[in-house]
């Protein structure tokens, strides 16, 4: 448990195989052959299913026809898309080639999308009729050379063709992707993969992800798995998360790196599609945010279904609240095992992840294999059990860093390596970890991060609103919702501020929570908002209606 000659560093031990592959590429096409003709992956509305060989036969056809196009290592790949096979296929093409996928989220506005596309820079974008209102946006960023649309039958005019003319035209036949990814790269810094993550400065920054920590989170995988086949004839998941995001896309990756495991795919929460699918191809795993916890736990329309093959629920992306758990067993007559988990983009999925054998009611579980732990104070000193301070983590899961950002990644990974969470949490005797609030001023919608500030950037754009100050309010079905406190000038209803901020960001950024009209935001005297005071202010006022 002692390194760095500190006791207080907490360590589980080292992995249990070794990161040693030349690139991603070779882990995935080893993982992808071992598979053969098992069901790796299946449309929960249009029920097609992908065998592994189906996933490794379009990933290496895509692939060929990347490279045939003149996409190298280090180009950026962006998809605009829904979940779908394309996607995939895709996306695993860009990494044989060591070059860098960037998944981009189809609801964001036009600002967000722009400002996310000039963070990443993408040499080519992938885009599905789901995304056509950003064709225009995208075709008028002059670093976009080539648009590839999934839909429809387009010639190739020079910048934009369709996936199937794509394939048939660019795929290079002779070039041989099984060799080329046994080539050694520096894994740790071949830039995998770029997630979108909100901080508290605004707009989201760029997560860079290495190969190195792809490969570590699929080694992490392959336990997780040995674990649940002790316990299961067979894991089959179902999962609602976007693959834009790095819920959604890792968990499709770990999915296609366990021969053993089948997943349901839905692009959308829908909760008779869902409680079918569950019945339908006998769901024994889920990984889901809170607001679907609640749904199993109090919707009506539980009894309607048959539910018995779910037998693990894994919840993350946002606190569950132990009386949620415990509604959930006694639903499952106590024959289910729920757990909570905890990790952010920034260290690639989870660092913390209960088991079926040790989890405790309220913990976000153990540290993962390989990955180091410690609870520091205001001054960065390392705490004991049961002491509040804020979560760093250091190992193979560490990001490489903010894209372009390097005073972002100064202010979040130390020159030790230690990634600062900015959650606060406290671990037990048992070496168990418990989260108790957020350091960072992060809002949590749905699992989806809002910053504050990037909201009251918006609002401030109103000509009649003279200052903002943003919080989350607590909700049992999403976790937080965004309320404003607004300080106007001239007539202006709560509902217009609302409306005029729906229109200028994507929808986990609505205020659902309201508006509040006061006459001055609280602040310390350099200007920083005290959100505090302002949740002070939010509690005093429900408790007088």
């Amino acid at each position: 448990m002692e390194i760095e000659n500190d006791p207080n560093i907490v360590y589980k031990g080292d992995l249990d195989e070794s990161l040693d592959y030349a690139t991603f590429g070779d882990l995935l096409v080893k993982c992808l052959k071992a598979g053969g003709d098992k069901i790796s992956m299946i449309d929960g509305v249009t029920e097609q299913q992908w065998t592994f060989n189906d996933i490794l036969r379009e990933s290496i056809k895509a692939a060929k026809a990347l490279y045939g196009s003149g996409i190298r290592q280090n180009d950026v790949v962006s998809i605009l898309s829904e979940n779908r096979i394309e996607y995939a296929a895709f996306a695993y093409g860009t990494l044989f080639l060591n070059a860098t996928i960037a998944p981009t989220n189809i609801a964001y506005t036009e600002r967000e999308l722009k400002h996310t596309l000039d963070i990443t820079r993408p040499k080519y974008v992938i885009i599905s009729k789901a995304a056509q209102e950003d064709l225009e946006i995208v075709k008028n960023l002059s670093y976009v050379q080539r648009i590839i649309l999934l839909d429809g039958d387009v010639a190739d005019d020079g910048r934009q063709i369709s996936y199937n003319n794509f394939i048939d035209k660019f795929a290079r036949n002779d070039f041989d992707v099984e060799r080329f990814i046994q080539q050694p790269i520096k894994i740790f810094e071949q830039v995998g993969v770029i997630f979108m993550s909100s901080g508290t400065t605004g707009l989201p920054k760029g997560v860079e992800l290495s190969q190195g920590n792809l490969i570590a989170c699929a080694v992490l995988n392959f336990e997780k798995v040995k674990l649940g086949l002790q316990l299961f004839e067979k894991l089959v998941s179902l999962s609602v998360a976007p693959w834009f995001h790095a819920m959604g896309f890792m968990g499709k990756i770990l999915c296609v790196t366990s021969s053993a495991l089948t997943l349901v795919y839905l692009n959308k929460f829908e909760p008779k599609l869902y409680l079918r699918c569950i019945e339908k191809y006998k769901i024994v795993t889920l990984h889901i945010p809170p607001p679907i916890i609640i749904f199993l736990a109090k919707t009506p329309l539980f009894s309607k279904y048959d539910l018995s093959s779910l037998k693990i629920i894994v919840c993350g992306a946002a606190p569950l609240s132990r009386e949620v758990e415990d509604q959930v067993r006694e639903r499952f007559n106590n024959e289910i095992f729920v757990m909570q988990a905890y990790g952010q983009t920034e260290a690639t999925l989870g660092v913390l992840f209960c088991d079926v054998v040790s989890a405790k009611p309220g913990s976000v579980g153990e540290l993962v294999k390989g990955t180091y732990g410690k609870v520091i104070d205001g001054d960065g000193k390392s705490l004991g059990p049961y002491k509040v301070g804020e979560l760093c983590f250091k190992g193979p899961l560490t990001m490489i860093g903010y894209r372009n950002n390097p005073s972002e990644t100064a202010s979040t990974i130390d020159k030790q390596g230690w990634l600062h969470s900015g959650d606060l949490g406290y671990y037990d005797e048992d070496y168990q970890f418990y989260i108790v609030d957020r350091l960072k001023e992060l809002i949590k919608y749905k699992g989806y991060q809002v910053p504050p500030a990037e909201l009251e950037g918006v609002l401030l754009s109103h000509p009649k609103i003279k200052d903002a100050g943003v919080i989350g309010i607590p909700d049992e079905v999403a976790g937080e919702l965004p309320f404003a406190f607004v300080v106007k000038e001239g007539d202006l209803t709560g509902q217009e501020v609302k409306d005029f901020v729906a229109k200028t960001v994507s929808n986990p950024k609505w205020l659902r929570g309201g508006v509040k009209f006061i006459d001055e935001i609280p602040k310390n005297p350099s200007g920083k908002i005290l959100r505090r005071e302002m949740k002070e202010l939010y509690k005093s006022m429900k408790s007088k209606l």
